[in-house]
């Protein structure tokens, strides 16, 4: 079997610029290379392909192979100067897309500001967001489905990585009308002669402070909209972490559980060993710069602050 000839896209670039200029001349400025040197590049491909593909003594008239070869070659050319426009695009976030998902409490406000943020910078970019609980989370960037996500820390998860963001507090969450709305201190186990409504996050609590609370899913909603709309109407309380409280509902209150007080850390969570897209780091970086730019850490702390100082 002979060796398959070693014929460089720059040389078919050159064949389709002379063909499509009409002469040398012409398609070695178009090509910004000098006559000779043009020359040079269609003698190496005659010799590597094995046949001529100009007609002797004309300035550009293709032989019947030339002929042929002229329209697949085109269409190569095309094709790789698209394959490579688009590459740069992506590169240079002038193209391509991300796929992100978050929790919920951090998906109705630090999400919307990151991405105003980059789509401001990167119009060209095309986003997929999703929400959904920690672990969702975790099996989409297990698959692949997602570029990356911004939940809790999966539990001995060799095949994620995890990169702190922020952290805050395990509350309960009341309406005006609970008795434990003017409370200064409240513990787990002061939940247990009260309706729960379970979540997502209560799930994932320890089982020892489940107990505690005597936690039950007699009632359970998966959405945090609807949760909180759930406990502001009085069907009972719940536990959310303290970012998911959601601005213009006054009559609702966030008040951190102690006795065990409970810490939450979410982050990026990535593939472990594998690098993000140019776009989907772009996206990322908008979420740390957002953090940054609104003292977010500082924040959380303030308010719970000002949680605990409520009477």
């Amino acid at each position: 079997m002979d060796r398959f000839p070693d014929v460089k896209i720059a040389q078919l670039r050159h064949f389709v610029s002379v063909v499509e200029h009409g002469g040398f001349k012409a398609a070695a400025k178009a090509v910004f290379r000098s006559q000779p040197a043009l020359s040079l590049s269609i003698k190496e491909l005659e010799t590597a392909l094995g046949a001529p593909l100009f007609e002797k003594g004309s300035h550009a008239t293709p032989t019947p192979f030339g002929t042929m070869l002229y329209g697949e070659a085109r269409k190569l050319v095309e094709h790789y100067e698209r394959t490579i426009a688009a590459a740069i695009d992506v590169a240079r976030v002038r193209g391509g897309s991300v796929r992100v998902a978050a929790v919920p409490s951090v998906a109705h406000e630090m999400l919307p500001r990151a991405i105003s943020r980059f789509t401001a910078r990167y119009p060209g970019i095309q986003l997929h967001v999703e929400d959904g609980t920690a672990a969702y989370i975790h099996d989409r960037v297990r698959s692949g489905a997602i570029d990356f996500g911004i939940a809790s820390a999966s539990e001995s998860e060799s095949a994620l990585s995890f990169t702190p963001l922020i952290a805050d507090v395990m509350c309960v969450v009341v309406n005006s009308g609970h008795a434990l709305f003017r409370q200064r201190r409240v513990e787990w186990s002061d939940l247990s002669g009260y309706l729960l409504i379970g979540n997502g996050t209560m799930r994932a609590l320890p089982s020892a402070v489940r107990e505690a609370a005597a936690q039950q899913d007699d009632i359970f909603i998966a959405n945090t909209t609807t949760l909180l709309a759930a406990v502001e109407s009085g069907v009972g309380l719940t536990v959310l972490p303290y970012l998911a409280k959601q601005r213009y509902r006054d009559t609702l209150r966030f008040i951190p559980l102690d006795a065990p007080r409970i810490e939450r850390t979410v982050g990026f969570v990535e593939l472990a060993g594998r690098s993000l897209s140019p776009a989907a780091d772009a996206l990322r970086a908008s979420f740390v710069e957002d953090i940054n730019a609104s003292r977010f850490p500082e924040l959380v702390r303030r308010l719970l602050a000002a949680e605990v100082d409520k009477v």
